[in-house]
């Protein structure tokens, strides 16, 4: 192997790198390749892929994880958001309600737009709200809530 360290005709600039000639191989250990197996205008070896590269994979099998655990909660509380609307709308005196202060009460009036509560029966003291404050009607005495539904069902 001919090595060169000074810019001669036959070194293009690259000081300490050998220069091979037709048949020699690069001493590169189980990498050696002769100049007869790699053409002129071959391309590059890549570098091997990133993890980022099948970054579209990697998001369509999150979204979807996303959507199989989540799909089931959103049911469960589309059911109740339900359930608790037609309670509001059939509201009656005499039921228990818990407003969106967290505040419990028993109606003693009602229109179409406000409620009468007593927080005390025992009181004479009743507040009034407008029917968008009540947060969930509590199930009346002997009426089967969903969830009881499916505990007799298992």
């Amino acid at each position: 192997m001919a090595e060169e360290t000074s810019n001669a005709p036959g070194n293009s600039g690259n000081a300490g790198v050998p220069e091979l000639t037709q048949g020699e191989t690069t001493s590169v250990g189980e990498n050696s390749q002769s100049l007869q197996e790699q053409p002129a205008d071959a391309p590059a070896p890549q570098a091997s892929a990133s993890i980022w590269d099948n970054w579209f994979l990697y998001a369509v099998i999150i979204f979807w994880v996303w959507w199989l655990f989540g799909n089931k909660k959103r049911k469960a509380q589309k059911a109740q958001e339900k359930q608790d609307k037609m309670r509001r709308e059939s509201l009656q005196k005499g039921d228990n309600i818990i407003t969106i202060g967290r505040m419990h009460g028993k109606v003693v009036a009602f229109t179409d737009s406000t409620v009468t509560v007593r927080p005390d029966p025992s009181d004479e003291f009743s507040l009034t709200f407008d029917r968008q404050a009540i947060y969930r009607v509590l199930p009346r005495p002997g009426e089967e809530t969903e969830k009881d539904a499916a505990a007799k069902a298992k």
